[in-house]
């Protein structure tokens, strides 16, 4: 089985998909790479944790300041947990373990106080009724697992929401700034995932979203039949080269000397 990231890796390079999948070539692990990943997993813990929390312990005589409070202490929870997980690991890479918690304190701390406004407009104008938390944030499931047969290929949505209307939008989870546009290959996953979704329920999916949670910004693109078929394109690609296991020709790049496989392919 194929995943939607393989898709993505092609895209930026088929060499690096080679020596990764092919070849089991480790790749090594950089502080900006273990940060990313940290702040993307306190982020998913934060939202698989609020609905149980709006669910169980907000009511509806609560203040704004009372709901940010319980809100904000699970965040917190939350982020002592995923830094305790990976201290060593942020030691080793020289990644200041209190500095990195302190920032996502703050962040999360903007966060939570906007979202205990909109829960408590929302509980004066309606009560604290079973749709709360879906009519508010439209979350359905965190880290969605999807696969198909038919195409092999599987993946796993960062955030599936639904709105009122029964109308799914796979959400793409990004750290960093949005500037410059969409990238390609953030629209070739998101799109990957609309793919999978329409064979999974067969329900035709419009609009997917990227989620720049850090700066909080939401982008919403239309996924367009063009954009399936490149999909399509390039898994064909990647199968060829999955099931050929032939060396693909490296190509010097913008983005090599970021990439973790740098010394590997240039260092003669």
């Amino acid at each position: 089985m194929i995943y939607v990231t393989d898709l993505t890796e092609y895209l930026f390079c088929p060499y690096k998909l080679y020596l990764k999948k092919i070849k089991g070539v480790p790749l090594p692990q950089t502080s900006e790479m273990l940060t990313g990943s940290i702040i993307h997993k306190v982020y998913e813990e934060v939202l698989q944790r609020e609905k149980i929390t709006i669910e169980q312990r907000i009511c509806e005589e609560m203040g704004i300041d009372k709901i940010f409070k319980i809100l904000y202490a699970d965040s917190k929870i939350v982020i002592k947990n995923v830094m305790i997980k990976n201290k060593v690991k942020l030691k080793e890479l020289g990644v200041d373990y209190l500095d990195l918690i302190k920032e996502l304190q703050e962040e999360l701390k903007e966060d939570e106080l906007l979202k205990a406004i909109r829960i408590k407009k929302y509980i004066s104008i309606y009560g604290k009724d079973k749709n709360l938390y879906q009519n508010l944030f439209m979350v359905k499931d965190m880290e969605y697992p999807i696969s198909s047969i038919e195409l092999g290929l599987s993946g796993k949505i960062d955030k599936l929401e639904e709105d009122s209307e029964g109308n799914l939008y796979p959400v793409e989870l990004k750290t960093g700034l949005f500037s410059n546009g969409i990238r390609k290959h953030e629209k070739l996953q998101v799109t990957a995932y609309a793919l999978l979704l329409e064979k999974e329920r067969g329900v035709k999916i419009l609009l997917g979203f990227l989620e720049y949670y850090q700066v909080k910004q939401r982008i919403p693109f239309l996924i367009k039949e063009d954009d399936k078929k490149e999909v399509l394109e390039i898994l064909s690609k990647v199968k060829e080269l999955f099931e050929g296991q032939k060396e693909p020709i490296k190509e010097k790049k913008s983005f090599c000397k970021r990439c973790g496989y740098s010394d590997f392919c240039w260092s003669t």
